[in-house]
C-alpha cells in the first residue's frame, strides 16, 4: 500500500521505531528517528540520547512556568481549541502524540475535541494497511495508557482517517432502573400473549377467549414454531459473536400482534466493542441468515401438510397476495385452491414459517441499528450506510400511509433503533469479500417478502401446482 503524502523516493529515507517494519517518511524528518536506525553506531547513539535527555529536562522545567508553551516533539498542533480546554489531560495528548501515534502509523497533524468527552488526532496513515497501522499503535496505547482509554481509527466527514481517543468511562452505558434479564423476561411474557393470540388464543380480547384443552392445544405448534424460529435468528447471532468474542445483550422481544406477526423479532446490543467491520458483518449477518433459512424450511413443510389436507387454521387466500415469494410458493404448492374460494385451512407450520420470514425481511432493512443498517455499514462504511438508512426511512414512511405494518415498524424503529451504530475500534478496513454474496442477499430479502405479487393468484400462473 502506498504511503499518503509520501515524497518521491530520491527524498526519502528508511526509519524504524523498534516495532516493527518501518514506513518511508520524508528526508527532513528522518532525523528525529534516525537514532534507532540499526546501523547507528553506539557511541553516537548514547551521545544523543544524552542530548535528547537534556532536552527533555528543560522542557519540563520550563513547563511550570506561567504561560510557558507545552514541548512537543511532533508537528502537530491543538486546531481551534486552547490546551485548558482540551476534554482530555494535556499530560495524556502529549504522550499521544509522543509515544503513542508516529510515522509508521499515523503521523498526527492536528488535535481538536471530539464531541463532549473525547479527543481526536488528524494526521495521515502509515504503513500497509489500516488494521496493520491499528495494531501497532493499540499496542502501544495499552502499554502506555492502559485500560483508562479506548482507542477508535475512524473515517471523518470527508472521509479521511482519523484517530479518537475517549475515557473508558465514556464508552460504558447507564445501568437501567429494572436489571436487564427483568427487563427481558417481561419483553418475552409479552410477546407470548400476543403470539398466541395470533395463532387462535385471543388472550387480548376476554369476551372471545376459550380455555377449553381443545383451543389451547391448537394454538400451541404455530406458537412453539414460531419461537423456535425467532430462536434460531437469535442463536445464529450469538454463535457468530462467540466465535469472535463479542459479547450481546439479552434479547429483548418485541410483542407486535399485527395480522400473523405475534412479534417483530427482538432488540439484541453489543455489550462489547466490536474490533472492525467484518465482525461486524459477521455478527449481523448470522441472524437473518439462520433464521430466514429455518422459516423458509417451515413454510415449504407447512405449505406441503397444507395441500395433503393437515389444515388448522383458516386464511383468506387473498393474503397469500400479500408476499412476492410467499404467493409464488403458495401457487406452486396449493394450485387450483387459492382460486374461487373465500377461506383456505392451512398447517399452522405455514404462518409460522410466514411470520418468521417476514420478521427476517423487516430486520434486513437497511436502517438505524437493525441488521440491514449494520450489514450497510459492515460494507460500505458509516457515511453510506446514513445516507441508505434515510432513503429507507423515506420509504418506510411513504408505504406506511397506506400499510399499517409499514407505518408500526418506521415508528418503531425511530424510536428504538435509529441509531447512531456503536463504533468499531478500526472502522477503516473493509471487510472480506467472501460474505458479500450473503449481505447482498439479505439486504433484498424485503423486497422478495413485502413486496405484494404483481398479478393476482387468478391470472395466468407462473408456475405450475406440484400437487
Amino acid at each position: 500500500m502506498a504511503v499518503k503524502g509520501a515524497l518521491p523516493a530520491a527524498y526519502q529515507t528508511h526509519c524504524r521505531d523498534g516495532s516493527g517494519p518501518g514506513a518511508f517518511v520524508p528526508f527532513g524528518v528522518a532525523k528525529l528517528c534516525r537514532f534507532r536506525h540499526p546501523r547507528v553506531f553506539r557511541h553516537g547513539e548514547l551521545k544523543r540520547k544524552h542530548t535528547a535527555q537534556q532536552v527533555k529536562t528543560k522542557a519540563e522545567g520550563d513547563s511550570q512556568k506561567p504561560g510557558s508553551e507545552e514541548p512537543s516533539s511532533s508537528p502537530a498542533t491543538l486546531s481551534g481549541e486552547s490546551k485548558s480546554d482540551m476534554q482530555l489531560p494535556r499530560e495524556v495528548i502529549q504522550q499521544l502524540r509522543d509515544v503513542v501515534f508516529g510515522f509508521d502509523t499515523f503521523y498526527v497533524t492536528s488535535v481538536e475535541n471530539y464531541q463532549a468527552n473525547g479527543v481526536l488526532f488528524k494526521g495521515n496513515l502509515r504503513g500497509r494497511s489500516p488494521a496493520e497501522a491499528y495494531s501497532r499503535t493499540a499496542k502501544r496505547f495499552q502499554t502506555v495508557m492502559g485500560d483508562d482509554y479506548q482507542l477508535y481509527f475512524l473515517e471523518d466527514q470527508q472521509n479521511k482517517p482519523v484517530a479518537v481517543v475517549l475515557r473508558k468511562d465514556a464508552t460504558q452505558e447507564l445501568t437501567p432502573a429494572l436489571p436487564e434479564g427483568i427487563l427481558a423476561a417481561l419483553f418475552a411474557v409479552g410477546t407470548i400473549v400476543t403470539t398466541l393470540n395470533t395463532f387462535g388464543l385471543p388472550l387480548l380480547d376476554p369476551s372471545k377467549l376459550d380455555l377449553n384443552p381443545s383451543t389451547v392445544t391448537a394454538a400451541l405448534p404455530g406458537t412453539l414454531a414460531f419461537f423456535a424460529l425467532l430462536g434460531v435468528h437469535e442463536g445464529g447471532h450469538r454463535w457468530a459473536a462467540s466465535r469472535r468474542g463479542v459479547q450481546l445483550s439479552f434479547p429483548f422481544f418485541i410483542p407486535a400482534g399485527l395480522g400473523l406477526l405475534g412479534s417483530f423479532g427482538s432488540i439484541t446490543r453489543f455489550k462489547s466493542t466490536l474490533p472492525n467491520r467484518q465482525t461486524l458483518l459477521e455478527v449481523a449477518a448470522a441472524g437473518p441468515a439462520a433464521g430466514a433459512a429455518a422459516s423458509l424450511v417451515c413454510l415449504l413443510l407447512g405449505l406441503g401438510l397444507s395441500a395433503a389436507g393437515f389444515g388448522g387454521i383458516d386464511v383468506e387466500p387473498s393474503a397469500f397476495e400479500d408476499s412476492l415469494l410467499v404467493g409464488l410458493l403458495g401457487k406452486l404448492f396449493l394450485g387450483g385452491q387459492l382460486a374461487g374460494k373465500q377461506s383456505l385451512s392451512l398447517n399452522p407450520l405455514t404462518l409460522a414459517g410466514w411470520a418468521g420470514l417476514v420478521v427476517n425481511a423487516l430486520n434486513t432493512i437497511p436502517l438505524g441499528e437493525l441488521d440491514g443498517g449494520r450489514i450497510a455499514f459492515a460494507m460500505w462504511g458509516r457515511r453510506a450506510a446514513s445516507r441508505i438508512g434515510v432513503v429507507s426511512t423515506l420509504l418506510l414512511g411513504l408505504t406506511g400511509i397506506v400499510d399499517e405494518l409499514a407505518l408500526y415498524w418506521v415508528l418503531l424503529v425511530l424510536f428504538l433503533q435509529r441509531g447512531p451504530l456503536v463504533p468499531q475500534q478500526e472502522e477503516l478496513s473493509e471487510p472480506s469479500k467472501e460474505l458479500t454474496p450473503l449481505a447482498v442477499g439479505l439486504l433484498f430479502l424485503p423486497l422478495l417478502i413485502l413486496l405484494p405479487l404483481p398479478f393476482g393468484l387468478n391470472s395466468s400462473p407462473v408456475v405450475e401446482s406440484v400437487f
